[in-house]
């Protein structure tokens, strides 16, 4: 197993492409364990910045019922509650749909602030996942040599870029998921090029199958997410 103490250097060297982090990880004893480990510490990180940044944020906002109550007010100003006009909606969903925002943004209190520590290493070990998984199949496919255990641990380094969301520790600061999500491709590439030992075209092609999957499951994801939203969280 690796020391995390050497991990910030690592991801340092993942978001620039240098090929020393992928293989030592494809090296580890054992490289699934440490790609989880990996990415559950990437997770807690993010997940602890964003819990810190959600209570300075709302150190410096009113009460979320104040806030709520003046959302409320201008929507029904404005004829966007129900009997208001035809794409109207109910106050009761309104109520709803703001407790969950709060929620994701950090700003309801209590116990709802550890759901944000919980998913996310969640999300991005089931991302890790994924694109190991796939991205195994689709180099093995195209002449890789490398097993799936290694194929695993070079993938984890596709975490590496959502520790700079450690930003949003400071309240309103953001940073934008597009980026993330083409530097992850990036990462990818470079990891199956490493771990299968392929040529860098047959690398590219593999990276991107992973991107296709993930977008395949988050367009459906998203659009149930939305109506979920528009019936106020009715399953």
């Amino acid at each position: 197993m690796l020391r995390p103490r050497i991990y910030p250097e690592m991801m340092g060297k993942a978001l620039v492409l240098e090929a020393e982090p992928f293989i030592t990880m494809v090296d580890d004893d054992e490289p699934w364990a440490e790609g989880l480990f990996f990415t559950v510490c990437v997770g807690l990180l993010v997940g602890i910045a964003r819990v810190i940044g959600g209570l300075l944020m709302t150190a410096t906002m009113p009460p979320t019922g104040v806030m709520l109550e003046a959302i409320l007010r201008g929507m029904r100003q404005a004829g966007l509650l129900e009997g208001g006009g035809v794409l109207s909606i109910s106050e009761a969903i309104v109520r709803q749909d703001w407790h969950f925002l709060a929620t994701m943004l950090g700003v309801a209190g209590g116990w709802l602030r550890l759901y944000i520590l919980v998913a996310a290493p969640f999300l991005l070990v089931v991302q890790w996942l994924v694109v190991g998984g796939v991205g195994y199949v689709a180099a093995r496919q195209m002449g890789g040599r490398g097993s799936f255990s290694q194929t695993l641990g070079a993938t984890a380094l596709v975490a590496a870029p959502s520790a700079l969301y450690v930003v949003s520790i400071a309240p309103f600061a953001s940073v934008r998921g597009l980026l993330l999500f083409a530097w992850g491709l990036l990462i990818t590439y470079r990891a199956l090029e490493v771990a299968q030992d392929l040529p860098w075209q047959k690398a590219a092609v593999a990276a991107v199958i992973p991107l296709l999957v993930q977008l395949l499951i988050l367009l459906p994801a998203s659009i149930w997410f939305l109506r979920w939203l528009l019936q106020g969280g009715a399953v």
